[in-house]
């Protein structure tokens, strides 16, 4: 799948808050009780997670927190691994849904380019921002879980360094952007991003604004080290 249809695609989770349903079904009883329990056990497991971090937290805190038994978990998830990457992919899909217009309408100059990513950049940051705890889990603990759970992190950095890749080359072929390396200015403007997002997301850069960070890194990628306009 390429960057673009990734960044335009309509987000569908495995367990949705609210089921609209479809043209063609309505979900029975039968199905919706399954889709709120499944949501139920989500939405409890990311508040254990949040408060006891992924290896300490048990499947008995979830089941707990739930209000079901062990063998209602069990029918949906196999371990707290599974249910950890649910949330996480869960996550990640709302995340690059925010990019879904800039991929609609396309910027057909620079002024364009960098209104739509402050517009982009601001709604990821409020999202991150409403699951702060959560993010913070993701970034820190999902690398230790173990090697799939690396190589799944790496890849979604990837995916990010993409759809920024995609962008970033039609402003060159539109002319509104200088020549470069596309393959590392991506992959270096999500560094950039991660790591600003960790330290303010941490309550380390106080005096700050989400607006205003967002607003200050896209100046940044946008014009770098070079004088601001007369």
């Amino acid at each position: 799948m390429s960057a673009h249809n990734k960044a335009s695609k309509t987000v569908s989770v495995s367990c949705p808050k609210n089921y609209d349903g479809d043209d063609h079904a309505q979900p029975t009883g039968n199905e919706l009780r399954k889709l709120r329990t499944r949501r139920k056990l989500l939405d409890c497991a990311a508040a254990v997670f949040r408060r006891k971090g992924y290896h300490k937290a048990l499947i008995s805190d979830i089941v707990a927190e739930a209000g079901v038994g062990q063998g209602t978990f069990y029918r949906y998830y196999t371990d707290k691994r599974e249910v950890f990457e649910a949330l996480m992919d869960e996550f990640v899909e709302n995340l690059l849904d925010e990019f879904t217009d800039m991929s609609a309408n396309l910027p057909t100059d620079v002024e364009q380019y960098q209104n739509a990513s402050i517009s982009a950049l601001d709604k990821v940051a409020e999202t991150i921002d409403r699951n702060r705890d959560l993010a913070l889990l993701f970034i820190r603990e999902a690398p230790t879980i173990d090697e799939g759970f690396t190589k799944k992190i790496e890849n979604l950095y990837n995916e990010f360094a993409e759809l920024a890749q995609f962008y970033l080359r039609h402003a060159i072929k539109e002319g509104f952007a200088r020549p470069c390396r596309t393959e590392i200015v991506s992959q270096a403007l999500v560094g950039i991003g991660l790591r600003v997002a960790d330290i303010w997301f941490s309550e380390r850069i106080p005096g700050v604004t989400l607006k205003e960070l967002t607003g200050e890194l896209v100046d940044f990628a946008f014009r770098g080290f070079g004088p601001g306009n007369k």
